[in-house]
């Protein structure tokens, strides 16, 4: 049979679950997680700027969870579920017109975000590399392709 034929067994409930950043367990719900990077601001030739970059998911601080493992200087943040959905996807779409954002972390947490089976299949992009799987410079995966990491590779994170 081949890896395509077979069933489809992810983990996650795709678009609704996501890995925490910080302690690596599983985040239930967009309402239990938190949007977070850090942003620092500098004086440059008498004008303000700031930098934004480590966009991370993690637990929210009312979890239980990681807690204890986030850092509490130049952070800003935000709820999860303000950046899921079709609004959240337009705000995440304009906090990368902003300068200063570091622009590769953004687009990882928007295709985590927003692409059907990317937060799962990204565990598994070193066993895919290891079997041959080309990735493309842009971070660009076909969604057929992300299935098939799932299914070929899945079982490698039990």
């Amino acid at each position: 049979m081949s890896v395509n034929g077979m069933p489809l067994k992810n983990r996650l409930v795709v678009k609704q679950q996501w890995i925490c950043d910080l302690c690596g367990e599983v985040i239930q719900s967009d309402k239990d997680g938190m949007l977070e990077w850090e942003k620092s601001y500098s004086m440059e030739s008498g004008e303000f700027s700031s930098v934004q970059n480590n966009f991370r998911i993690v637990h929210g601080r009312w979890m239980d969870q990681c807690v204890d493992n986030r850092p509490d200087h130049n952070l800003a943040d935000g709820h999860l579920h303000w950046y899921t959905g079709p609004d959240g996807l337009n705000k995440l779409l304009g906090k990368l017109t902003e300068s200063g954002v570091d622009k590769d972390s953004l687009i990882e947490i928007i295709r985590r975000l927003h692409v059907d089976y990317y937060e799962e299949a990204r565990m598994l992009l070193d066993y895919a590399e290891e079997d041959g799987y080309d990735l493309d410079e842009d971070g660009y995966i076909p969604e057929e392709d992300l299935k098939v990491f799932i299914r070929k590779f899945g079982n490698k994170t039990d």
